[in-house]
């Protein structure tokens, strides 16, 4: 699994705007696929990003997110795009093919619950339903 792979989706959106803003100031190969960059953060401070494409367990950033939460931040993956542009492109492609895909899933699984929900009585389906509200509603308070 690479850099972007191993990245939140959030975090893989913010280094594209990272990228196209030219937040990455520097960027030097250190090794094979290995490099060291200085990346802009959000306020004054510039941020060192060292970035292992084979390894991506060892980048690290000086940046407080990826120190506390030892994760990769926007701004390891920024400073991956730096020297991988293509790879932006092939982030949004799969993005926009799992959400077609997503809408084609939903659709087929909205046919088969609704072939299961016409099985059940009135009283059965009043009671799933309940229940479908009860979990939903626990959910949405428990991610809050």
């Amino acid at each position: 699994m690479g850099i972007v792979e191993k990245a939140p989706k959030k975090i893989v959106w913010r280094a594209i705007n990272y990228y196209q803003q030219n937040k990455v100031r520097e960027v030097h190969a250190v090794g094979e696929n290995c490099y060291t960059a200085k990346v802009a953060g959000s306020g004054k401070a510039d941020y060192d990003v060292f970035i292992d494409i084979a390894h991506p367990k060892k980048c690290t950033c000086t940046c407080p997110f990826a120190k506390e939460n030892n994760v990769i931040c926007k701004h390891m993956v920024a400073a991956y795009f730096s020297v991988n542009p293509d790879a932006i492109n092939d982030f949004e492609e799969d993005e926009r093919r799992y959400y077609e895909d997503k809408d084609y899933r939903w659709q087929k699984d909205k046919e088969k619950m609704k072939v299961f929900a016409r099985k059940l009585s009135k009283e059965e389906l009043v009671d799933a339903l309940a229940e479908c509200w009860l979990e939903l509603e626990s959910y949405r308070l428990k991610n809050r």
